[in-house]
């Protein structure tokens, strides 16, 4: 059956998940994780859920989900030899330098994909698995029909999808807006949620919500991933309540063990977050419904019902949701914009009837047809976990030699030893069960013992130890074993460098938008960059390859990790790193390197200015801005409401948010928004 995987913000919400059904929890440490903004994991939090998890059969995945500059390695590795020491069942990355150095140092943590990545093709998928990755996380852009047929193209690799919780307008890993407007890098872990709040379009002058995209809720279309032989399904959310993770993995545990939807446990699911909702781009198709959240970005929870009748602060509402007083309930009004105001409450019940409910509402409003929404249910509020759970302890095999006059134990490398004075045991038990019994009992010691190896080179045929002895010797062994807690890594630095090119300006290469192909000549070269966006990969290389034909000096920019097969397969040109492949410390220049001919250098992250000395090759350092989303959603149907019909494909739009200025352009339902500089 398919892994049902919930997030967790704290050890307290990774318990409550799993005591819910989830048989898989993913989190962050208090480094290096995308979700900044949770309580995330401490030390002596990694050991007790590990501990946990091994002993009930769950699986923890630990996420390392953002960009790492040079500066911060030695707190990476610091990190990694952390987890490698007490173990996971996967390490969620985006950067592919953080990968390399996992692949090849730390070959024991299982390698995960991040959805960061933006892996939306068969190619993409392949290239990972080729670079030891043995998960993939899709991105969420991409339908049912076109998961299933990278299940089918790629079989010999996990697969990961999103199930539940919140959308982002632009895909992940290539959105720009929180990091040009806040400086506050989405991809490294801060993203300010610019795709929430409002922008103006100009030409009509309506101010809204044109960006906010509705949550996931896939309901019984989990079945439909489990029977493609989907591995993982994942809900979203690391920033939620504990109530959030309960009832969402009841919600998904219930369907999986019935095969049906129980409608009063969506409902317990919704109230405790979730905006406007549907099954994302799962049923994909030119003329589907609109994914925006519906003009309000925040929880709307349930649909109690319409207020049919006021008398004076009394409402009777009517409805077939159950409400209690002091439920958390709102309806909505408008600003001077005209843009949804939430006006929330707690519930007064005055009274019930079958089909409807009488609210006290204090309010000089009139909310006669308003709709009631329940965004919190006082009956289910769940109990928090206990934390007070064992630490985990690593099993480690123990020699143990009894000699003349000497005993040494030894365990990872390290050695101690004690002089004694032996005499033949009088009593029954052996010398080898003594020891055994002693040194299974570790104290305070992150060791604990897994197997014992005796050897009697004494002379005696069972020679006594005095307990005082065996116990002062066990407690000097482990407390030296402590001193090796945690072996520490050493990653060479790279001394190799190839001579880079120095590349043009970012913005001399780019033509009208992110996904377009055509090449520009400068200085003698012809320069041509491929997609970061493309559901086709096949078609969109050969259009790339028909629009170089003839041309000499050819060299392509990559910009999604599934063109690296499209470079191995054509050796015959040169190549650079592209913004949108993420080129942010020297070990994915590497990487980039080992993996891809004839590599003459590459663009650093757009976000940063500075990089070490250590690289391969020497990155372009550029001013260039990218766009702020570059979107599978189309602006002119989801936003404006447009009908497919009669669509000319292509449009431009003006907008505006104070004190910047946009240009929107839709181009066969993709939709790009960058900022006008003035």
């Amino acid at each position: 059956m398919i892994e049902l995987a919930l997030p967790a913000g704290s050890l307290s919400g990774a318990l409550t998940a799993f005591e819910n059904g989830a048989d898989a929890v993913y989190f962050g440490l208090k480094d290096f994780s995308a979700r900044k903004g949770a309580v995330n994991f401490s030390e002596e939090d990694l050991s007790k859920i590990r501990r946990y998890s091994l002993e009930r059969g769950k699986k923890t995945y630990i996420t390392i989900n953002t960009l790492i500059d040079d500066e911060s390695m030695k707190a990476l590795i610091d990190t990694l030899d952390m987890v490698k020491f007490y173990g996971t069942d996967g390490i969620i990355v985006q950067d592919l330098g953080v990968a390399d150095i996992v692949r090849k140092y730390y070959p024991s943590i299982p390698l995960h994909a991040s959805t960061q990545l933006a892996v939306h093709t068969t190619e993409g998928v392949k290239v990972l698995q080729d670079l030891g990755f043995e998960r993939v996380v899709l991105s969420r852009e991409l339908s049912l029909k076109e998961i299933e047929k990278i299940r089918k193209d790629c079989p010999d690799i996990e697969i990961k999808a999103f199930i539940h919780g919140a959308l982002c307008y632009g895909f992940s890993g290539l959105c720009s807006a929180s990091a040009i407007k806040c400086h506050r890098s989405a991809n490294g872990g801060e993203c300010a949620q610019i795709c929430r709040s409002w922008f103006v379009d100009e030409e009509s002058g309506r101010k809204g919500f044109f960006f906010s995209m509705e949550d996931m809720d896939a309901g019984e279309e989990i079945l439909t991933l489990d029977r493609m032989g989907i591995d993982s399904a994942k809900v979203e959310g690391r920033l939620k309540s504990p109530e959030y993770y309960a009832y969402v993995a009841r919600y998904y545990r219930g369907i999986l063990d019935r095969g049906y939807v129980d409608e009063k446990e969506k409902e317990n699911a919704a109230v405790t977050f979730l905006r406007k909702s549907g099954d994302g781009y799962f049923n994909y198709k030119m003329d589907r419904p609109s994914l925006l959240s519906g003009g309000y970005p925040g929880h709307m929870g349930v649909k109690v019902g319409k207020v049919t009748k006021e008398e004076g602060n009394i409402r009777t509402v009517e409805t077939g949701v159950s409400v209690e007083s002091h439920d958390g309930l709102q309806y909505f009004t408008q600003d001077k914009f005209g843009l949804p105001v939430a006006e929330k409450f707690s519930a007064n019940v005055t009274g019930k009837g079958r089909g409807f409910v009488k609210l006290r509402i204090d309010t000089k409003n009139r909310i006669l047809g308003k709709e009631i929404y329940k965004i919190s249910d006082s009956t289910k509020k769940e109990k928090i976990q206990s934390t007070n759970i064992p630490l985990y302890r690593k099993p480690v095999d123990i020699s143990i030699t009894i000699g003349k006059d000497r005993m040494t134990a030894s365990a990872l490398g390290e050695i101690t030893e004690r002089e004694i004075v032996l005499e033949e045991s009088k009593s029954g038990a052996s010398t080898e069960e003594r020891l055994y019994n002693t040194f299974r009992e570790s104290g305070t010691s992150k060791y604990t013992l897994s197997s014992l190896e005796y050897n009697n080179l004494s002379g005696l045929t069972n020679p006594f130890i005095p307990p005082s002895t065996l116990k002062e010797f066990r407690r000097a062994f482990y407390e030296k074993l402590d001193g090796h807690i945690i072996e520490r890594t050493t990653i060479p630095e790279t001394r190799e460098e190839i001579k880079a090119m120095t590349l043009p300006k970012r913005e001399l290469l780019s033509s009208d938008l992110p996904w377009s192909i055509e090449p520009k000549e400068i200085e003698g070269r012809t320069y041509i960059t491929l997609p970061p966006v493309t559901f086709n990969e096949k078609e969109i290389w050969n259009k790339a390859l028909e629009n170089i034909k003839g041309k000499t000096n050819v060299t392509i920019g990559l910009n999604n990790i599934g063109q690296i097969n499209f470079a191995k397969a054509h050796p015959e040109f040169s190549y650079f790193i592209d913004i949108w492949l993420y080129a942010a410390n020297r070990f994915s220049s590497r990487l980039f390197y080992e993996n891809i001919p004839n590599l003459i250098g590459g663009y650093l992250w757009f976000e940063r200015k500075q990089w070490s000395n250590n690289w391969v090759w020497r990155p372009s350092v550029t001013n260039f801005e990218p766009p702020y989303f570059i979107s599978r959603t189309c602006y002119r149907h989801d936003a404006l409401g447009e009908e497919c019909r009669g669509c000319k494909r292509k449009y431009d739009y003006k907008l505006s948010q104070t004190p910047d200025r946009f240009i929107l352009k839709v181009r066969s339902c993709l939709t790009v928004l960058e900022r006008i500089k003035e």
